[in-house]
């Protein structure tokens, strides 16, 4: 199973040394971008330190009197660790805030080296912060894990990977051990901080994610934008899976960071950008990108375009595309448009076609009683012959879904994979291209998968709410093994003292806090319970022939109910 927090892998001592750029020459454009991924500590501003290179994303230090702020954490506790090094060079101070921009794991899963190194007693997130981690972790896990391990990188033999990922060097997921510190200061809208004597303005600032923030120092007209800018297109889109980003969101957000005019630039990925011109000149062309893109989709769709034709035919205006920070090589305008069709009116594309469409592999074998598979299977060859990849993709499609998989088609789709993530510009389509073709032809990196049988570690577990776990069981459920029955059981967990009511009901998991309940069928602490339903205590010596880890009346009970959401 591939999965950032699902467990801890051993880390060898090569893995938590300095991450080396490659050589390469993908294409021009982003072999000039690989170098602004060296590793170093940039100083924008007084007081201000920069982490650039190190991992995917930076790590800032604001130095302070007696406390500092460090905005993002890394990926991992290891590459946290390293950066704590940097900084002790420049910062002794043993208290520390700690602000995440948002919630993507290259930005928080370093936080446990800071609160392991050094006093933090507040850890600032907007207020939908914590919910979107455990959705990101929880529920949405199982897609988006495999998906980005792809889009990264991570899943790639050593010499078939990249120069860079477009905003960073490499992803710390599958290299460092995870250290996810749940944030304890949220805010709505906006919040003001005195640390060390640097007052700093937190806004909330949807972009690249609905829990955005920014932050501003005023004290030289800092500031640090997170995600909602770096040297790169915006990923309005992202293809390991994401909620809707609002276009209209991220360009206002852009729009409030310009009314401060700032003096200093300090995106969250790659170098700080310094002169109140230059700022100024990058926040308005990024702005005008994703309004432009935005404004011309909507015209086209109003104008009867289907969404796939809108979004291949946009293409920037020249005064915004020769701007470097709008490169292509993260987020890409086509699938930025056909995300907008997506978020504004559903998957309906308004083709009564697809109202009920049939399902793939019917459709591939009903065409092949038009046109024969050997037919097919010559078009196929014909196009690898011709190195026409994204037609033999389909063709192979064709056959696959329809049940004519063979050697030799396997083969030819393999090889379209890997001519495609040859073509591609965009550093995301390429790895995802060619991580494709590694699947299909065994090639994969063995160290970016992580061991089922190691544990997720017990400081992990107690950051993540009880309701996360349940709501992951409940997708979990395989409706025939409890149809027609209603079931429940009653657990109580004795650290935070309440009483669950678990319930299946309707081939529906339900679950809620009862006062005053009858007794309960296993007493527990809610890290036990959080233990079990990953797996990490055997349920049968670690609870039912034990009263070590739980007690109660009806452990079989209990373990019997929980086991309806094992697969």
């Amino acid at each position: 199973m591939l999965f950032l927090l699902s467990a801890c892998s051993e880390i060898d001592q090569d893995q938590n040394s300095e991450i080396k750029l490659k050589e390469g020459n993908v294409n021009e454009d982003l072999d000039l971008l690989r170098k602004d991924f060296e590793e170093q500590i940039v100083n924008p501003a007084p007081n201000v330190h920069v982490a650039v290179g190190f991992g995917l994303a930076n790590s800032i230090l604001i130095k302070g009197e007696g406390e500092d702020i460090i905005i993002d954490t890394m990926g991992g506790i290891e590459t946290a660790q390293r950066i704590i090094n940097e900084f002790e060079k420049i910062s002794l101070n043993q208290n520390k805030t700690v602000v995440y921009t948002h919630f993507h794991a290259d930005h928080i899963l370093g936080a446990q080296a800071f609160t392991d190194n050094y006093n933090v007693e507040r850890i600032v997130s907007h207020r939908s912060t914590i919910e979107e981690v455990e959705n990101f972790f929880g529920i949405k896990r199982d897609i988006i894990g495999p998906r980005s391990l792809k889009m990264f990188n991570s899943i790639l033999l050593e010499k078939d990977k990249g120069i860079t990922n477009g905003i960073g060097i490499k992803l710390e997921a599958g290299r460092d051990t995870p250290g996810y510190v749940k944030p304890n200061i949220l805010f709505d809208q906006k919040l003001s901080l005195d640390v060390g004597g640097n007052k700093i303005e937190l806004y909330h600032a949807p972009g690249e994610t609905d829990d955005q923030i920014f932050v501003w120092l005023e004290d030289g007209k800092v500031l640090f934008p997170g995600d909602n800018i770096y040297k790169a297109f915006p990923n309005i889109y992202t293809i390991r899976g994401t909620s809707y980003r609002s276009f209209r969101s991220w360009y206002q957000s852009l729009e409030k960071m310009l009314s401060l005019k700032p003096e200093v630039l300090v995106p969250s990925h790659g170098l700080p950008i310094v002169g109140a011109e230059n700022v100024k000149q990058i926040l308005t062309n990024y702005r005008d990108a994703i309004k432009y893109v935005h404004d011309q989709t909507m015209r086209n769709l109003n104008l009867g375009m289907s969404p796939l034709e809108s979004a291949q035919s946009i293409t920037l205006p020249e005064s915004l595309k020769k701007d470097p920070h709008l490169y292509e090589l993260y987020g890409t305008v086509e699938w930025s448009s056909r995300n907008l069709f997506n978020g504004y009116f559903g998957w309906f594309d308004g083709n009564p076609t697809n109202l009920f469409p049939e399902d793939s592999s019917l459709t591939a074998s009903r065409i092949l009683k038009l046109i024969s598979a050997e037919k097919l299977n010559k078009e196929l060859l014909d196009a690898s012959v011709n190195n026409d990849h994204q037609w033999a993709l389909y063709v192979s499609d064709i056959l696959i879904n329809s049940g004519n998989e063979s050697d030799e088609i396997i083969k030819i789709r393999a090889k379209a994979l890997d001519g495609l993530g040859d073509q591609a510009y965009n550093p995301n389509a390429r790895s995802y291209y060619k991580s494709s073709h590694a699947e299909l032809v065994g090639e994969l990196n063995s160290d970016s998968f992580i061991d089922e049988d190691n544990e997720m570690e017990d400081e992990i577990l107690s950051e993540l709410s009880m309701i996360m776990f349940f709501d992951t069981a409940s997708v979990r459920l395989d409706p025939s093994k409890v149809d027609g029955k209603t079931l429940q059981t009653i657990a109580y967990l004795t650290d935070i003292d309440e009483n669950w009511q678990l319930t299946l009901n309707n081939n529906v998991f339900t679950y809620k806090i009862i006062p005053n309940s009858p007794a309960a069928d296993i007493v527990l602490s809610s890290l036990t319970l959080k233990k079990l339903m990953t797996g990490n205590i055997n349920p049968i010596t670690g609870i039912l022939l034990s009263n070590q880890n739980a007690t109660g009346e009806n452990k079989r009970g209990f373990l019997e109910f929980v086991a309806n959401f094992r697969e």
